[in-house]
Formats: C-alpha cells, sequence, structure tokens
C-alpha cells in the first residue's frame, strides 16, 4: 500500500500529470511580436496558467474533456504591459486593466503600504488584476512635489540611504524625479547598482541627458529627451540650477502666468538649437548603454490639445469620478489654468518634435516602451495603453513595432522570460482579437476575449467588469 501511495504521489508531481491541458484555442492566427510574419491556423494549449504546446492546428490532438475556444478568424497576441502608471483606485483601475488585455503594469510611484499590497495580492490570486512590478516611493529633492509618495534626499548621503530604505521595503527598482540634486543622483545611480535594483524615472534639472544614460538609467519616462539633442542643454542646465527662482516669483506676485512663459522660454531655446547629428549621437548611446525611453505620448498629447479633448464627448469619462473629471478641465488643472498664447504654441511645436525625436530613436535602434502615466487628465486605465500604441505609429512606428513596446520590449526590460510571447512556459496571459493589428494597430482594441493565467474572460465578462468600474467610480466622490 505504502508503494502504490508514493507512486500516486509521485505521478502527481510529475510534468506529465502537471501538464494535462486545461484550455485551448484551435485554428487562431497566432502574432509573436518579436517575429516578423504571424502563424495561421494553430492550436494552443494551455495547463493551468501555462502554455504547453504550440502547433499547426492540423498536428496537435485536442484532448477531449477541456475547454475549447474555437479562433477560427481571429488573432491572439500576448497580453499587454503599460510601461508607466499610478494606482490609487486598484478596485476601479484593475477590472479596466484586464477589460483590455493589459495584463501587467509598472507602478511608477505609489504609496508603498497600499502599491505593495496590491502587488502582493494579484500575484497570489487573492485580488484579481494585472501583474505589479512597482518602486513605491519615489525619490526626490528636499521638497518633493509629491511628499505623500515621495523619499526627500539634499545630498549625496541622503540619496544613498534613500535606495537602502527602498531594498529594504521591497521595491522592484528606484524611480528618481526632478528635484533630486546633482550629487544625490550620482549616489542613488552608483548605490542603485550595489544593492541589485534598476533606477529609472526623470531626469533632474542639473544632468544632462547623455549623463543619465551613462550613469546607468535603465529608462527615461516622458517625451523623446530632445534637450540632449540640442546645443543650447548646457546653458539651459545653468538657468535651472542657478537662474532666479521662477516659482518663488510667483508665488510672491500672484503672477503663475509667469510659469509657463519661462518654460516656453527655455523650451524655446532648447528646440531653436535641436541638432539632428547630436540628437542622433545620444539616441546611439541610449542603444550602446541599453537605455530604454518611455514616451507616454498620450499624455502629452492630451496636455497640447487639453481644449479640444475636453470639448469631445467621450464614452469612458464614465470609470472617472465626478471629482476627477472636474480636476481635468483646462480651468482647473494646474498645467492648463495659467497657460499663455506663448506657451500654447511652445506646446505644439514640442509635440511635434517629440513624435520626429521618437521616430528617429526607432529607426537608430533604441528600445521604446508603452506608458500611459493614468490617471493623469484624460487617460484610463487600460484603455489609453491603446491610444498610446496608435501615437507611436502616429510618430512613425510600424504596427507590429509598436506591439512589441507593449510586450517583447517590457520583457526584455525586466529580464522575465516568461511574458511576451506565445510559447511553449511562457505564463498564459493572452488577448485574443477579432481583426488583424499588424494590419491597423486600432484593431488591438477590438477584443474578443481574455486569458489570464490560463483563465478565460470572455466579451461579456470583460464588459461585466468595465460595468462595475462605472459603478465604482459613479458611487466615490473623491
Amino acid at each position: 500500500m505504502r508503494k502504490l501511495q508514493l507512486s500516486l504521489a509521485l505521478l502527481l508531481c510529475s510534468p506529465i500529470w502537471a501538464q494535462v491541458p486545461t484550455l485551448v484555442v484551435t485554428h487562431v492566427t497566432v502574432i509573436v511580436p518579436s517575429e516578423t510574419s504571424s502563424r495561421a491556423d494553430t492550436t494552443v494549449l494551455i495547463a493551468k496558467d501555462k502554455i504547453v504546446e504550440v502547433g499547426p492546428s492540423a498536428k496537435i490532438k485536442v484532448p477531449r474533456g477541456i475547454r475549447v475556444v474555437d479562433g477560427s478568424g481571429k488573432f491572439l497576441i500576448p497580453a499587454l504591459w503599460d510601461m508607466h502608471v499610478h494606482t490609487e483606485n486598484a478596485e476601479r483601475d484593475f477590472p479596466m486593466f484586464i477589460a483590455n488585455g493589459v495584463l501587467g503594469v509598472r507602478n511608477m510611484a505609489g504609496v508603498a503600504k497600499d502599491v505593495f499590497r496590491w502587488r502582493k495580492e494579484t500575484a497570489s490570486g487573492e485580488m484579481l488584476g494585472p501583474q505589479i512590478v512597482a518602486a513605491g516611493p519615489l525619490i526626490d529633492g528636499p521638497e518633493p512635489a509629491h511628499p505623500e509618495h515621495a523619499i526627500p534626499v539634499r545630498n549625496a548621503a541622503g540619496g544613498k540611504r534613500a535606495v537602502q530604505s527602498l531594498k529594504a521595503m521591497g521595491s522592484d527598482f528606484v524611480k528618481v524625479y526632478d528635484g533630486v540634486p546633482r550629487d544625490a543622483y550620482f549616489a542613488i545611480a552608483e548605490e542603485s547598482k550595489k544593492v541589485g535594483l534598476p533606477f529609472v524615472g526623470h531626469i533632474p534639472g542639473s544632468i544632462r541627458v547623455v549623463e543619465a544614460s551613462n550613469a546607468g538609467q535603465h529608462s527615461l519616462e516622458h517625451g523623446a529627451y530632445l534637450a540632449g539633442g540640442s546645443t543650447y542643454e548646457d546653458e539651459a542646465i545653468k538657468q535651472e540650477t542657478s537662474g532666479p527662482d521662477v516659482m518663488e516669483e510667483a508665488k510672491q506676485t500672484g503672477n503663475f502666468s509667469l510659469i509657463p512663459e519661462d518654460i516656453a522660454k527655455k523650451g524655446n531655446a532648447l528646440l531653436d538649437h535641436l541638432s539632428h547629428e547630436r540628437l542622433a549621437e545620444l539616441y546611439r548611446t541610449f542603444v550602446k548603454n541599453g537605455t530604454y525611453l518611455t514616451p507616454t505620448l498620450v499624455v502629452q498629447r492630451a496636455r497640447v490639445f487639453v481644449d479640444q479633448i475636453s470639448k469631445q464627448p467621450d464614452s469612458r469619462r464614465r470609470y472617472m469620478t465626478t471629482s476627477e473629471q472636474e480636476a481635468w478641465k483646462p480651468e482647473n488643472d494646474m498645467f492648463s489654468k495659467y497657460r499663455t498664447p506663448t506657451y500654447i504654441a511652445y506646446q505644439r511645436r514640442e509635440y511635434t518634435e517629440t513624435l520626429n525625436g521618437i521616430k528617429l530613436a526607432q529607426e537608430l535602434g533604441v528600445q521604446l516602451l508603452a506608458g500611459t502615466d493614468v490617471v493623469a487628465p484624460y487617460t484610463y486605465p487600460g484603455f489609453s495603453l491603446h491610444d498610446e500604441l496608435s501615437l507611436l505609429v502616429e510618430a512613425g512606428l510600424t504596427p507590429l513595432e509598436a506591439l512589441r513596446t507593449a510586450t517583447v520590449n517590457p520583457a526584455q526590460f525586466f529580464g522575465f522570460k516568461n511574458v511576451g510571447a506565445i510559447a511553449p512556459g511562457m505564463r498564459a496571459n493572452l488577448v485574443l482579437l477579432d481583426a488583424n493589428p499588424l494590419l491597423s494597430i486600432a484593431n488591438t482594441k477590438r477584443i474578443s476575449a481574455v486569458i489570464m493565467r490560463g483563465t478565460l474572460y470572455r466579451r461579456k465578462q470583460l464588459d461585466d467588469f468595465l460595468n462595475r468600474s462605472a459603478q465604482i467610480a459613479s458611487s466615490q466622490t473623491h
């Protein structure tokens, strides 16, 4: 009897038993973003939360008694990643991510006790939500812009301590912000390497773009970092670090339009001296150093064209609370209410040059990451990732290249071996589409079903998720 029990225990623990399929997608066209061609009439076998077999439908025998999804006329892609989010309302946001096929997010700063709890609960299955890679609090200067989730530092010693504290609390990476002093920045870079944490984020005003890349900053957030391609960069840094304090002057005079005017003046000077050769050399340095760019075009576009966007009907606003919608309006949002004509013109000029920069970066081999900065004004969890992909195509990427920014590139960025592709051994996080995204990137929005960790969610269930998010938003007043 003991021998029989031992044999049964070994059988239950064997790889063969563990890989008994639980779900199969048949006759589907599989799109693997790392490849240049798709695979028609393919069958994908899934066992629990792993893909166990992928091959021609004619050659794969489908076991009896398992759930079958007929993928005829449909297209299967790896689940998407949003590589720049700020979640504050997980109960509402997570279903929106899932319904949009966004099953992985990089949380770029938040209150540690909340973000790390969500990371743990989604990983264990206690909470339904995307895979989370999280910074926890960011590191900023002595007077942080977001004190509720920031570690303020004044010098190199403070920078080192901040990194050590992030390591101790379980952060997945270090995010630096605008106000970090120069000596602290390089101390953060050095200490991050020592403790084994990647460091990412903004570039403080005292740091040249190429210095950030050479220091090992793994990703740069927002835009194309055109300043690094301008011969005016050093002068701009000098003005930023030793010029008059425009913020303080605005506070004292009550004339807050001084701030956008100053931004426009410095920004136009940088663009006036933009050198294509210098920018190309910067991007080649990014490639050499493995520096990624997260442009977040969707949030930049929303700020540039806020007057038009705010007036356009958008059914997605039902997912946002009344207070959020009010705060987004140009007359209320701090980025918009004090604008001047000069600043508005500068914003449009910068956006056009950013699109040109992103195209050049892609052509030169810079690795791009799709990110949205949700929930910045007029961005929506899950939905805006698809908008970002469309804007990357508008900038000059092909649909396949854009798809890579939300699948293959995130996997490479993190060093993950089990996401970003459709192959045996990969996590069963997949999106079933009704149309080919390689013909039009807008087809990533045409979601028939989502498979998350081997569990199938059909369109009706996804719509139920969205309706639940809308109900949560309508019941909240904060």
